[in-house]
This record gives C-alpha cells, structure tokens and sequence, in this order.
C-alpha cells in the first residue's frame, strides 16, 4: 500500500507539471496571436495603449486682419502665374487657417506720399498698416523721430535665423535695438541697360559689354567710348538723332561714385560724416559730368516729364541706361532686345552696384500683445514655401530678361566681394542725393560748384543725426 500510494503521488505530480506546462504554452500563443493581430490590424488592447502628453492647441489670433503697407500693390490677391506662386499662396491659405488670421497687402498711396501717411498716421496713434514696407529713402525720419518698433524685444523675431538679411539689421541697429529687417539676400540693383539693336546699328558687338564685363576690362573708358559710337546724327542734321546714354541722375551719379571707391556719408567713429568733399567722390562727378559737356548724353526734350528717359530708351532714342535691375519689368514689352551689366569701374574703384534694399518697420503705437501677434504672422509670411528649400535664387530671373547671361553672370558678380555696398545717405533725414546731382543733370552748376552747395546744409542735417544740435 505504501509503494502504491508513492506510484499514485508521482503520477499526480507529473500529471500537474504537464498541466501548468500545456496551460503556459496555450497563453504563449495566444499572446502570439494577439501580437499578430495587432501588427495586422493596427488596433492596440486598452492595456496596451501607450500614455501621450497632451498636444497644445495652435495658437489663435482670434480672426485678425493684418495688413502690410507699400506703395505699389494693385491687387492684394493676385491669381498665380506659376506653381511656386499656387504652392505659396496653398501655403499661405493652410497658415492662416490654423491660427486664425488673415494678412493682406495694402497700397497706402503713391511713392512720393507714402512717407507722409506713415509718419502721419504713427504719430495720430492709428496706423494705416501694421507693417510698412520703406524704401530706403523714406526710413530716416521715422528712425529719428522715435516711431519704429524696437523688433528685437518681440519673442516671435529672430534674427539670428539665417532667412534674415543681416546687412539689413545692422544698418537698422541703432543704440542697441534693431528697428527694420528683411529676408534673404540683398536684391540685385544698381546696373547699365543697352538696347543691342542700336549697338548693331553702330557697329558694335551686342554682347560687348557682357565680354568686357567678364574679362574685367568694364570700365569707364570703355562706357564712354560706347556712348560716343553710339552718338548718331541719322539725317545729318547737326542733332543726333540716338543719344549713347540717357538716366536718372541719382542713378547715374551714384555709379559713378561708388565705382570709384567713393561715398556720399561716410561713417567713422560711431559718427556721419559729409564725404562729398573727398578726391575721389570729385573725381566721380567729373567724369559723369563730362559725358553731358561732350554730347553723349541726352538733354532732357523741353517741357517733358522729369522721368522722360524711361521712354526714351524704351523708344530707342537712347542706346544705355544706368538703372536698378527692377526695371526689366518696364522694359518687358520693348521691341529691342536689351542686356544688363554691372555699373563700369572708375580708376580708383571696382565694378559696383549700390543696394538699396526695402526696409520692413513696425510702428512703435502697436501695444506689446498686437505687436507679438503681427510678428507671429509676419514671421510665417516670410517662410521659404515648403518644397522650394533648395531652388536656386537665379530660378526667378529667367524669365524676366532676355538673355541668360544676365542671370549668369551679371546678377552673381553683384554678390561677389568688393562688387556690391550700401549708401549710408538714407540714414540722414532731410539730405538726398539729388541735392548734388540735379544741378549737374540741368547743366546749371560744375561738380566742385553742386558739391559747396549743399556743404552748410548737410552738415546741419548730420550733426543732427549724430546728436549734436
């Protein structure tokens, strides 16, 4: 009996053993079973869901309009005229629905009015914009009359960020606060148009200025000896009948200055100065001068429009224009073919172009939240469309000129060291560059006499910018 009971315990200890083992093997594959079904499925056990933090909702700005002021817009909401422009207004439309905003473009009125209604509707507390747009003519003032936000106390801006235009934020840091910015690089200004149809009528190559351009051998000498081939009296009248150069006399002035390593307001010290008086600015007006005092320069037709030499060039009276690179938008319809190279180097100088970048502002009058909103909004506004990270800033150019080599190669030299700077003379209020070069455009005063001129009253405008009333 005692064996048998031992016989019995064994077979239900071994009965047990198999029992826990067959039980934990049928839980092991159904464990299986159920992994599988998940991965197949992609539902999940309410024992298996995994705790999240809570999202935070978008941030809503509640319905807000928010507008950006310039002087040129036709139509806030243009229809798109490639995909870049539909994937960035998609772009644009998905933001402003996710936080709740709206932000339009608005044209306050004309160039010539637009400082006006800036300052004037800042200073009355209610400003026609919550952005403006200046040009660089129009941001002195506002900056010394205090009525520019100080941008970088705004959590929403950063400006260490590279789509910010530094050159932009330094000229705009005065006293340890950044009043205006811009995005990207600089864009490409000051330069010489040509009609190619009259250089190959002078018989001149129409591509010269693009070889010399590229040699390096764009100078003075050989703009001046363009304009006088290109000089032409047709009918033998004694008139010529195309002139060689005809331009904007702050344009043309201006390259002339700059390319001989010269400058209007210079700044030394943390102070302005009138660099007018300086050899090499005088050097600049002579020469300028003395394409009128030779004839290759188009006197202005009596009774005409200050602007009369945008038509004469797109008329083919006029064979180069110096100009800002924006023109290739009025010259879109011309018959002629045209090119575009940088402004020629004088013999103290390089060739140069002289930025004159738009200036973003925001009226000081904006209470802190509505100012953090417009910087939220702006902020998104000036985003690289998704997609386009990587396109090549030329990509746009293309189409607006009528050659590649433009693009190619005019417009990268601007960006090149020693090729491109910026006027400080937009940083003095009630001084313009015309104070010198109307005189010598009329004929009415030399270079050394429209330089004298202007001495006593833009010293008073510059110490008033440095403090020193």
């Amino acid at each position: 009996m005692k064996g048998n009971w031992k016989k019995l315990w064994g077979f239900l200890l071994l009965s047990s053993i198999l029992l826990i083992s067959l039980t934990a093997c049928g839980k092991k594959e159904k464990g299986k079973e159920t992994d599988n079904s998940v991965v197949e499925n992609g539902d999940e056990k309410d024992d298996q869901t995994p705790t999240s933090e809570p999202t935070e909702a978008p941030k809503d700005l509640k319905g807000t309009t928010i507008v950006i002021g310039d002087w040129w817009t036709t139509d806030p909401n243009p229809e798109p005229t490639n995909k870049r422009e539909e994937d960035t207004q998609r772009y644009r439309e998905e933001f402003m629905e996710k936080y709740n905003f709206t932000i339009t473009r608005a044209n306050l009125g004309t160039f010539t009015e637009y400082a006006e209604i800036v300052a004037t509707s800042i200073m009355s507390g209610n400003p026609e914009a919550d952005i403006f747009v200046m040009h660089a003519e129009h941001i002195a003032a506002p900056l010394q009359q205090g009525l520019l936000y100080p941008l970088e106390t705004l959590e929403n801006f950063d400006f260490t960020q590279e789509k910010w235009n530094q050159q932009v934020k330094e000229m705009m840091t005065m006293n340890g606060h950044t009043y205006g910015m811009a995005t990207g690089r600089m864009e490409p200004r000051l330069g010489v148009f040509w009609n190619k149809r009259l250089f190959e009528e002078a018989g001149i190559d129409p591509n010269l200025p693009y070889d010399l351009q590229a040699k390096g051998e764009w100078t003075w000498e050989a703009l001046e000896d363009l304009a006088k081939r290109c000089t032409r009296d047709l009918d033998n009248d004694g008139v010529p009948d195309v002139y060689g150069i005809a331009s904007f006399s702050k344009d043309f002035f201006r390259g002339c200055v700059f390319s001989n390593d010269a400058k209007f307001i210079g700044y030394e010290d943390s102070k302005f100065y009138n660099a007018t008086g300086e050899p090499n600015f005088l050097e600049a007006l002579e020469w300028g001068w003395s394409l009128y005092e030779k004839g290759y320069h188009m006197p202005q037709p009596e009774g005409s429009e200050w602007d009369w030499f945008i038509q004469a060039f797109i008329d083919g009276k006029v064979a180069m224009q110096c100009a800002e690179q924006y023109k290739v938008g009025t010259w879109k319809d011309m018959d002629d073919d045209w090119g575009f190279v940088i402004f020629p180097k004088g013999p103290k100088g390089e060739m140069m172009t002289v930025f004159t970048e738009n200036t973003v502002v925001m009226p000081a009058t904006l209470d802190k939240e509505r100012a953090e909103d417009v910087a939220f909004a702006y902020n998104l506004y000036t985003e690289t469309t998704p997609g386009y990270e990587d396109e090549d800033w030329k990509t746009q150019y293309y189409t607006l000129f009528r050659d590649a080599r433009a693009v190619e190669e005019t417009l990268p030299l601007f960006y090149e060291p020693g090729h491109g700077t910026i006027s400080l003379l937009a940083m003095i209020p009630g001084i313009d560059y015309g104070d010198v070069t109307y005189d010598l455009d009329a004929g009415a005063l030399s270079p050394k006499e429209a330089v004298e001129k202007v001495q006593a009253q833009w010293q008073a405008h510059i110490n008033a910018s440095n403090g020193e009333e």
